[in-house]
C-alpha cells in the first residue's frame, strides 16, 4: 500500500471524530464561529506536528528496523483504546465531571464544551474543544513519525480535514446526528488496520 493511501487512512482516523461531534453540536444548536472552527482545526494540526517531532527524536534512540514495529504496535494499542472508549461510553454514568479538568468528557458529551451554557462555544471554550479533539493526535503523531508518515504534510491535511469535518458536521446536524455518532468507532478500527498492515 502506497504512502498516499496510508496518509488518507491516517488523516481520516484522527479527524473523523470531528464530524460526529459537529453533528451533535448542530443538533443541539450550539454554535461555533468559522474563526473558532479554524482555531480548533489548527490546534489539532499543531498538536500532531508537535507530537510528531517527539517521535522523530525517539527514532534517534531506536534501531531503524524496530522503529516501524514500535510505531505500528502503538497505533494498534491506540486503536484498541479508542474502541474500548466507544463501547464504554454507553455504560458510564452521567456524573458531573469538570470539563476543564477532564477534556475527554467533551468527546463523550460535546455539549459540555459549552461550559457557560450560552448556546455557543467561544473564547476559552474553543480551546477546550480543540484540546479534546486533539487528544487522539498526540499518540498518533508519535506513532506516525515512527512508521514514516510525512509530518508536515500530514499536519496540514489533519488541519484541513478537521475544519471540513467539524464544519460539515455542524451543518449536517439534525439529519445525520444519530448515524454520525456511530462514526466514533472508525478511528479505532482504522488505526488498528494501519498498524496491522505495517506489522505484516
Amino acid at each position: 500500500m502506497g504512502i498516499g493511501m496510508f496518509m488518507f487512512l491516517f488523516v481520516t482516523a484522527v479527524s473523523i471524530d470531528s464530524f460526529g461531534i459537529g453533528c451533535v453540536l448542530g443538533l443541539k444548536k450550539v454554535r461555533i464561529t468559522m474563526k473558532g472552527i479554524a482555531l480548533i482545526a489548527m490546534v489539532s494540526g499543531g498538536m500532531f506536528l508537535l507530537s510528531s517531532y517527539f517521535g522523530h527524536i525517539l527514532i534517534n534512540f531506536v534501531a531503524p528496523e524496530d522503529a516501524e514495529k514500535i510505531g505500528a504496535s502503538a497505533l494498534i494499542g491506540i486503536g484498541i483504546y479508542f474502541l474500548w472508549q466507544f463501547f464504554k461510553k454507553d455504560k458510564t454514568t452521567t456524573e458531573e465531571v469538570e470539563p476543564w479538568l477532564h477534556p475527554t468528557k467533551v468527546l463523550n458529551d460535546p455539549v459540555a464544551a459549552d461550559v457557560d451554557r450560552s448556546g455557543g462555544i467561544r473564547g476559552k471554550e474553543v480551546w477546550l474543544l480543540g484540546a479534546a479533539l486533539s487528544l487522539d493526535t498526540i499518540g498518533a503523531g508519535v506513532s506516525g513519525a515512527l512508521i514514516g508518515i510525512p509530518t508536515f504534510h500530514t499536519a496540514l491535511l489533519i488541519t484541513a480535514a478537521t475544519f471540513l469535518m467539524l464544519g460539515g458536521g455542524m451543518l449536517s446536524g439534525t439529519k445525520l446526528s444519530d448515524k454520525a455518532e456511530s462514526l466514533s468507532i472508525l478511528p479505532g478500527v482504522l488505526l488498528i488496520i494501519i498498524g496491522l498492515i505495517k506489522l505484516s
